[in-house]
């Protein structure tokens, strides 16, 4: 199964928590001091494909990711709430399938839409728990005040509001710069959404947003070395527009093709900055007292295909296929989780809120609990069945499930007639072959699960932006943005 390709280049038991204050048994005088809480760490990156690391396959190196995939356990069914960022953070950030609140798709108007502000959000849950929170990166969950990061949880916040910004000024002569053409102009223009800001002020725009992001990355970890912390680091790498400084093309010289260099060039900077935070981890002694997750918000986009990779995976970025959901995702926490482990069971972004609050012996909302699983007690080898029965996507006309090795998706055709497709991931991981007039049984069963799912989600709050006719099989379907 694939999608026509355009012209052009670049176009988942309480005792696995085991963190939460306890005392020691016989204890003497006076009381064992209280066990540690984890630092945590959550580095989202921003439509990195699930091929675009060597840990994933890749021919090109990202040193500093794969070590923290070998010091910990990489997830091969990894996946994204959503196939475009909005929608997937909203997801991550409050460990809830963020329909449930009507962030269904991308957002329409950065200042009119935006996150339901009620929502219990990781950060949230992480200060209550004492923790010091702060996010460094891109935000893309609304620009309203009572929507903005330090109002969501976050003691500290540096980067942008809205989905996308260059890396650097475009004036700076040593400066290689590479959108899809006739994306250019969106992305240079300043506007409100791609101002950088400093915890509510405007500022000017940094040397290199990666390098800016990890460097306030060190000076939060210096900070508070002395107690525990939660830092989400939100890179706007390797969105575009693609841009990179020659140091930092020269650095990656073996790649010939001019654009892969810069793409990669793009990688490279984030791979450092992941490499420079666990340094700083090192050199302070936190190593074995932080938790580190690593992810992706989605799959890359087609329109530049040429240069990323969503391998061995179907389509991309905006699509309910597993190269528009199944992300590159990795976890690592020395002591506490087996290193060097490959877990193949379907896991969910939606987990990291319900396994950082176990880890940090916090609490979730119980108005409003995860649909996420703390993962521990899988990965600690203690619960050793799925964390998940069945995971779910709605971005309507769209939508999707995956019931153990099934997949059903489901769209809608340019007339509006519904176009379902049946896969079994176990022998056909990339959605080559359509075997729904096979199993008529089965696409039935999966539609009324999905059903049921989605008739306790709430509606819309927003329309989508954008409706993208598009060929699946060489199926004419319909997609969202």
């Amino acid at each position: 199964m694939s999608l026509k390709r355009p012209h052009g280049r670049l176009a988942r038991l309480a005792a696995a928590c085991g963190l939460a204050m306890t005392l020691a048994a016989g204890a003497g005088p006076a009381a064992a001091k209280p066990a540690k809480r984890p630092n945590i760490i959550v580095i989202v990156a921003d439509d990195l494909g699930y091929g675009d690391l060597s840990s994933y396959g890749s021919p090109y190196r990202t040193p500093n990711i794969d070590r923290l995939a070998r010091d910990g356990v990489r997830f091969t069914q990894g996946y994204a709430t959503a196939a475009l960022c909005s929608p997937s953070r909203a997801g991550l950030l409050t460990g809830r399938y963020q329909q449930r609140f009507g962030h269904e798709y991308q957002l329409y108007d950065n200042v009119r839409d935006g996150i339901d502000a009620a929502q219990p959000t990781l950060a949230r849950a992480l200060r209550a728990a004492g923790y010091r929170t702060a996010l460094f990166g891109k935000w893309h969950l609304g620009m309203a005040p009572e929507r903005q990061p330090q109002q969501m949880g976050f003691d500290e916040f540096f980067g942008i509001l809205g989905g996308q910004a260059p890396y650097a000024a475009g004036t700076r002569a040593d400066i290689v710069s590479s959108p899809p053409p006739a994306l250019q102009p969106r992305f240079y223009a300043t506007t409100p959404a791609n101002q950088y800001q400093e915890n509510g002020r405007p500022v000017d725009m940094p040397d290199y947003s990666t390098t800016a992001f990890t460097d306030h990355a060190l000076r939060f970890i210096d900070r508070n070395k002395d107690r525990p912390f939660f830092l989400m680091m939100t890179y706007t790498a390797p969105h575009v527009p693609l841009q990179a400084t020659q140091a930092q093309l020269a650095k990656v010289a073996e790649v010939q093709d001019p654009d892969v260099r810069l793409y990669r060039a793009v990688i490279n900077e984030l791979d450092l900055g992941v490499g420079r935070i666990r340094a700083q981890l090192a050199r302070r002694g936190l190593t074995k007292d932080t938790l580190i997750v690593f992810v992706s918000d989605n799959g890359c986009p087609d329109y530049i295909r040429e240069v990323c990779s969503n391998d061995p995976l179907n389509a991309w970025k905006r699509y309910l296929t597993e190269g528009g959901v199944r992300v590159p995702y990795m976890m690592a926490w020395p002591g506490r989780i087996r290193d060097g482990q490959t877990y193949r069971n379907a896991v969910s972004t939606l987990d990291i809120f319900p396994t950082a609050v176990a880890a940090a012996g916090g609490a979730g909302d119980p108005d409003r609990p995860a649909d996420g699983r703390n993962l521990l007690p899988y990965i600690q080898g203690v619960d050793k069945g799925p964390p998940h029965e069945r995971l779910y996507w709605r971005s309507l006309p769209s939508y999707a499930i995956r019931d153990g090795d099934w997949k059903l998706l489901v769209n809608a055709n340019p007339k509006g007639e519904t176009v379902t497709m049946l896969f079994n991931l176990a022998s056909d991981e990339p959605e080559k072959k359509d075997v729904s007039a096979q199993y008529p049984e089965v696409v039935a069963r999966l539609n009324r699960e999905w059903k049921t799912w989605s008739d306790g989600l709430g509606a819309p709050r927003w329309p989508t932006a954008k409706e993208f006719d598009v060929e699946i099989n060489g199926v004419p379907v319909r997609t969202t943005n």
